[in-house]
């Protein structure tokens, strides 16, 4: 068996798969990169990988959609023959990352038999570290730039969307290390590029690399920092991925391409980074040394505001001859994360049940930006052991950062995702199954109470055991469900609340979904809907959800709809509970996913959302047949 050695092998395989396309009309890093990107990844599928070999600017070529379909994640995990390029299965890494977590639960051995069995997998661990190679030149050390030669104007990084103050470097590897030398980072932190010499560094407020440049600035040491491009495509999917903190990320490389991670010492610094990477910035960053980064149009759809974060300069860019840099862009989904976080939920399966066994599956929706949201097949033993996984996940980990959690039974398909929503709202009784309570959130997050902090909802659907059965309410819709939402739409109108879109999602039993967008003058919209409606006097629904929305927002996208419900609500502030004393049992809740603003007691400006501008989108048109052969087709946007 051979597994990738480079990026140059990868891309090699997608070529023979048909999924590459190689563009050679002059393109330019602002904008223009970004907006051929978007509508391939949402052409049926993901699209193709595009390499731009003409990058206006620079020399380089760009690669990006490497990893944005489901047949390239096959690709860039799997492992392959060595000439027929054909993709392993990532259920065969799932299956071998589940021996390894059995091994951590080790046992005494009962026979000869089992202790050879223990001690060949024991062995084979010792193959996953990296692995210190003697090159007369490393690979990514045949071009080496230092001083005056440093040039990041040279390197093609993009400019992803109109209002990101500047280039932004997307894909690259930032390795750390722990002031004593002993645990090592690889993360995936954007940097915003200040001059040719220096960038910003990104890294959130809970993220390993923040923890490590915390312990050198308290003890006010310059702290060696070097970022890396390319390489083998599982040194990427390794650096986002949600590892428990202090596992080095190229010990999981290692685990998935089957052998250790070769790598060289850096020129200017004393770090080891991938010997076969493509690029390499090597450089410090030192105590104190802020800068203000930002505005960047991120993962969540919208853009993050200006904050100070470290500033990083370089003492040497060094490289392959003949170089590829590797690119993404993030945005509302779908994105090429979200194929990368399709590989995430199967591979890390095993590493969950490893302190959660009771979870048989995951699934993290597109449309949640992947912390906002997880549902979760859960087996149970014991009465309200899902309200306890809750509590449990909510304090683990990257799931600490989940805003809502869904528990529902083992053996539904998450992935069917229509059946699915409709499954939920059909047993989820609003009086016993809803969870509300608070903790920390994503740096990026932008709804919560307060910064890095709000409220988090969970919902119990799983099958009730005796000791957890109560009263449950099974609507019977005394009135045309239509008629009364044309009738609440009216009094919404009459109320001083104009609505201009509305709709009723849910062919259920119980909860059908109201969904208003409206005109939003002051705050707390949920209370005034509530208000107006006078919902405890209303039998039509025993049990309904009414879902609000900005005015400009169409409730007919489903998509756009959930990324609202997911991104723009924190249940301390925007879920209201409502009894229904005319239908005993039957409870509303109004959920305000609402832009807030200072009368919601939201003191920050809220952000705007990640759009591309006119002009570049003409520009691209006019390119278009010439890059792909055919005219433009409309594509669907935010």
């Amino acid at each position: 068996m051979k597994y990738y050695r480079d990026l140059r092998d990868f891309i090699k395989v997608l070529e023979e798969e048909d999924e590459l396309v190689r563009i050679k009309t002059p393109v330019s890093r602002d904008l223009e990169i970004s907006e051929i990107y978007f509508r391939q990844i949402r052409s049926p599928g993901g699209g193709k990988a595009l390499l731009f070999e003409n990058v206006e600017g620079s020399n380089l070529p760009v690669l990006i959609n490497a990893f944005g379909s489901k047949k390239r994640m096959d690709l860039a995990l799997g492992r392959r023959t060595s000439r027929e390029g054909a993709p392993g299965k990532v259920g065969q890494i799932v299956e071998e990352l589940r021996g390894l977590m059995r091994l951590m639960q080790f046992k005494p051995p009962k026979s000869a038999g089992e202790i050879a069995s223990l001690a060949g997998k024991a062995a084979g661990i010792l193959r996953y570290p990296p692995r210190r190679r003697r090159f007369f030149k490393a690979p990514c050390q045949e071009i080496v730039l230092t001083g005056d030669q440093i040039d990041l104007d040279q390197i093609p990084i993009l400019k992803s969307w109109p209002l990101d103050a500047g280039r932004f470097v997307t894909l690259g590897m930032t390795l750390t290390r722990s002031l004593d030398g002993t645990t090592k980072n690889l993360g995936l932190y954007r940097m915003q590029v200040l001059d040719k010499r220096t960038t910003a560094m990104h890294w959130q407020i809970h993220k390993d690399g923040s923890h490590f440049y915390g312990e050198y600035q308290r003890e006010k040491k310059r702290m060696p920092v070097s970022v890396v491009f390319g390489g083998d495509p599982s040194i990427p999917f390794s650096g986002i991925a949600p590892l428990p903190p202090k596992m080095y990320e190229l010990l999981l490389a290692g685990f998935i391409r089957g052998s250790g991670v070769p790598v060289a010492r850096c020129v200017t610094n004393d770090l080891e980074v991938p010997a076969f990477a493509e690029i390499v910035f090597e450089g410090y960053v030192d105590p104190d040394d802020l800068v203000l980064e930002g505005p960047f149009g991120d993962h969540t759809g919208y853009y993050t505001p200006v904050e100070p974060f470290p500033k990083f300069h370089l003492t040497a860019i060094t490289m392959r001859r003949n170089a590829i840099y590797p690119a993404t862009v993030v945005g509302r989904s779908p994105q090429e994360d979200c194929y990368l976080a399709q590989g995430i939920e199967k591979i890390f399966l095993p590493m969950l049940q490893f302190i959660a066994p009771e979870v048989q599956d995951q699934m993290l929706p597109w449309d949640g930006c992947f912390h906002n949201c997880a549902v979760l097949s859960v087996s149970k033993h014991f009465p309200f052991q899902a309200r306890k996984l809750m509590n449990h996940l909510w304090g683990f980990s990257q799931m600490s950062f989940s805003k809502s959690l869904v528990m529902v039974d083992p053996g539904f398909p998450l992935s069917d995702d229509v059946n699915l929503l409709n499954h939920v709202l059909d047993r989820l009784d609003l009086a016993t199954d809803v969870v509300i309570t608070e903790g920390v959130l994503d740096q990026l997050d932008h709804s919560g109470v307060r910064p890095l902090y709000g409220g988090k909802i969970g919902l119990d659907v799983t099958t009730k055991l005796p000791e957890e059965k109560t009263a449950r309410i099974i609507g019977t819709f005394a009135r045309d469900q239509r008629a009364v939402l044309a009738e609440w739409k009216e009094k919404l109108n009459q109320g001083g609340v104009p609505v201009r879109f509305s709709r009723l999602f849910g062919a259920v039993r119980r909860n059908p979904v109201v969904i208003f967008s409206v005109e939003k003058d002051g705050g707390k919209i949920h209370e005034r809907v509530r208000d107006i409606l006078n919902l405890a006097g209303c039998s039509s629904f025993p049990a309904t959800i009414l879902l609000l929305l900005d005015a400009k927002d169409n409730p007919e996208d489903g998509s756009l709809v959930l990324w609202k419900l997911f991104g723009n609500t924190d249940a301390l502030r925007d879920v209201l509970f409502v009894k229904n004393d005319s239908a005993p049992g039957g409870v509303f809740a109004v959920v305000d996913a609402t832009s807030k603003n200072r009368e919601d007691g939201y003191d920050r400006s809220w952000p705007e959302e990640n759009l591309m501008d006119e002009a570049t989108i003409r520009l691209v048109d006019q390119k278009w047949k010439e890059m792909f052969g055919r005219d433009p087709q409309p594509v669907a946007r935010p």
